[in-house]
């Protein structure tokens, strides 16, 4: 059950198991919005090394975000805030 707060910045880029999931800070993306195609409305989206991910959830505990990035099977990115994280997933 832990807050962001219980982490510095170095100990949160090493959270993560590989390459394709792991946290990020806020500062190294570039916020945007994108257009999907089921959707009527374009959502939050962040541009991070030449790639798109859309926003997929918003959590406020590490426990929460952990059972859930377990399951998916699509790149993701971790991004820090004052409440949490939130889960990105890849577009392209």
């Amino acid at each position: 059950m832990s807050k962001v707060s219980n982490f510095d910045q170095t100990d949160l880029l090493r959270l993560g198991t590989n390459a394709n999931r792991y946290v990020i800070l806020p500062a190294q993306v570039r916020h945007c919005h994108v257009q999907l195609a089921d959707l009527d409305k374009p959502i939050a989206a962040i541009e991070y090394e030449s790639h798109t991910y859309s926003i997929f959830r918003a959590c406020t505990m590490w426990a929460e975000v952990e059972k859930i990035t377990n399951r998916l099977s699509s790149k993701y990115l971790i991004t820090v805030t004052k409440k949490g994280w939130i889960i990105w997933v890849f577009e392209f």
